[in-house]
């Protein structure tokens, strides 16, 4: 059922706030997730009775409007250090276009979506490489030979020519990121010239010679089961999710902000994906605007009270579940049958009372 909030009316007596807190303790240990709360300032006798008793006063409750966080959207976001395959795998598996992308601390950084992902392929500048060797590993299926660095930068190159040609016309250095099969005399050149990675492709062999150069020149080496055409295609993929995300901050929305309010404010903007922040500005997720109706509606308990005008804001927006009261029938209706206890004694926790003895 999720959370229940219970309280009284907006001028909180003594009866009033104390109801709520006494059925609150009732409801949490029957299995619900039940919270006392007040609608106004409390007056003397009332702090006076809760100082007395060693019990905290519940908190302020302003409305029970529906707002963005009852509205069940995608709780999702990606750190930026991911791999773009890595991002694209969760995008799929999730069956969803899109996601904000957070930095260490979970803020927002910006939103990456499949048509980013595509147009980087497509127009961005994909000879160069910004990554962990952890996430080149993941990429390309591979296995580690040699490991100095845990951020890997360079420009790719892939040894397609002959190697006399190779050698003779292409120069290598401590910026290269080397793909190349088992060819002795490029991968002798590649760890003479200290570049920064050599990836191996169909599993070939390094003769133990180069790899004590490699060693000595800090050379970082990769194996990977994949021939030289599939290995070149995927090794994009590797790159850090941070350098595909577009430079544009998106609009967000506070989980706090009220649901008309956000219908309206949308309707205006006409984007399609809106981050939603959190405490802290913590990334709570991304809701669509194909998800915006369906959302939760708050469940509400009222004591001491059942008149609409002294009631909550926003309290035709919530799901009332039940009514414990002892003052007269009022004017509040409801979208199904509720528990309404109702009796005619002094005060709402003489009722309540009697429930404990029920139960």
């Amino acid at each position: 059922m999720g959370k229940i909030y219970i309280f009284g009316h907006k001028k909180p007596d003594t009866d009033s706030v104390t109801s709520a807190i006494s059925l609150a303790y009732l409801k949490n240990k029957q299995g619900f997730d039940a919270e006392a709360k007040v609608l106004g300032r409390l007056n003397n006798e009332t702090k006076f009775a809760l100082k007395y008793f060693n019990v905290n006063c519940p908190e302020y409750l302003n409305d029970v409007k529906t707002q963005i966080k009852d509205v069940n959207y995608n709780r999702i976001s990606i750190n930026r250090h991911i791999s773009i395959k890595k991002c694209y795998d969760i995008l799929k598996s999730d069956k969803i276009s899109g996601a904000p992308v957070v930095d260490e601390g979970g803020k927002l950084v910006g939103i990456i979506t499949l048509k980013d992902i595509s147009s980087y392929f497509i127009e961005g500048d994909i000879i160069k490489l910004k990554t962990s060797y952890d996430n080149i590993l993941d990429a390309l299926d591979g296995s580690e030979v040699l490991r100095f660095d845990n951020e890997i930068e360079g420009n790719i190159l892939t040894a397609s020519y002959r190697s006399t040609t190779f050698l003779n016309n292409i120069d290598l250095d401590k910026h290269t990121i080397l793909i190349v099969g088992d060819r002795h005399s490029i991968l002798e050149y590649a760890v003479n010239s200290s570049v920064k990675m050599i990836i191996i492709v169909g599993d070939g062999e390094i003769k133990e010679e180069h790899l004590e150069v490699a060693k000595k020149n800090k050379v970082n080496v990769v194996k990977t089961h994949y021939d030289t055409f599939h290995t070149t295609k995927v090794i994009g993929l590797a790159n850090y999710l941070k350098n595909v995300i577009p430079s544009d901050r998106p609009y967000t929305f506070d989980e706090g902000t009220y649901y008309d309010d956000f219908v309206v404010k949308t309707s205006k903007l006409k984007h399609n994906n809106y981050p939603i922040i959190g405490k802290n500005d913590i990334c709570k997720g991304l809701i669509r605007i194909t998800e915006i109706t369906d959302k939760r509606r708050k469940k509400v308990i009222l004591v001491d009270h059942n008149e609409l005008e002294q009631s909550a804001e926003g309290l035709e927006e919530a799901d009332i579940i039940e009514i414990v009261d002892h003052h007269k029938i009022g004017n509040i209706s409801t979208k199904n049958p509720i528990n309404f206890r109702n009796m005619s004694v002094g005060c709402t926790n003489t009722i309540i009372y009697l429930m404990y003895q029920e139960n």
